[in-house]
């Protein structure tokens, strides 16, 4: 090869190489802008921790279901009836909780404040499958009626899609019938609970 043809191919490939490497970089920004940025997204959690309206010292359950990103389904509760027959007093909860804001805190987590709406079932003894809203089963131990709240939620990523989850709750419910149980209970009984549990 004659040494201008060389010279003129060393030339062609510098002038070649500045072109291929914004080429890349061009690649790389549309890649990095193509991508959604990570945000936490609970679809389903289960939880335990505890609540002042519980007399049975037993931990609270809760299972929680979010069909949307802003609305979510839950129940919490002992368990009576179902995983115990301890007849002491305790307090279910049903409700819906609406997200109001997300706070996501890279690296640290993320805090939702929601409102609560739904209704809380007493119960002071083994009761009748059901709910009271109009007074209270045969045997006078249960009862229920509507609930309003607030509260905080965190989430903070673990792995493979799941996220450590921590909930506080404050609440009150209205038992209008809640004084003819044979062990009377407060016609407003004012709750508050701190679980933490993982979903996904």
């Amino acid at each position: 090869m004659r040494p201008s043809s060389a010279l003129a191919s060393v030339l062609a490939v510098l002038a070649l190489a500045p072109t291929a490497s914004r080429a890349e970089e061009a690649v790389g920004e549309a890649r990095a802008t193509s991508e959604v940025p990570f945000t936490t997204r609970n679809f389903g959690n289960l939880r335990v921790g505890g609540s002042t309206a519980n007399g049975n010292g037993r931990p609270e359950l809760c299972l929680e279901l979010s069909p949307v990103s802003f609305l979510s389904l839950e129940g919490c509760g002992t368990g009576s009836g179902l995983l115990h027959g301890d007849p002491e007093p305790e307090v279910a909860h049903f409700r819906t909780k609406l997200r109001l804001v997300s706070f996501d805190k890279e690296g640290w987590g993320t805090l939702q404040p929601f409102l609560a709406a739904g209704f809380a079932e007493a119960q002071v003894g083994r009761d009748d499958p059901g709910f009271q809203f109009t007074g209270t089963d045969a045997r006078r131990v249960a009862t229920t009626g509507p609930e309003m709240g607030l509260g905080l939620r965190f989430l903070r990523p673990l792995a493979s899609g799941f996220e450590l989850v921590g909930d506080l709750n404050l609440g009150m419910a209205w038992l209008p019938y809640g004084p003819d149980l044979v062990e009377p209970v407060d016609t407003w009984l004012p709750s508050a609970s701190l679980s933490f549990g993982v979903g996904f």
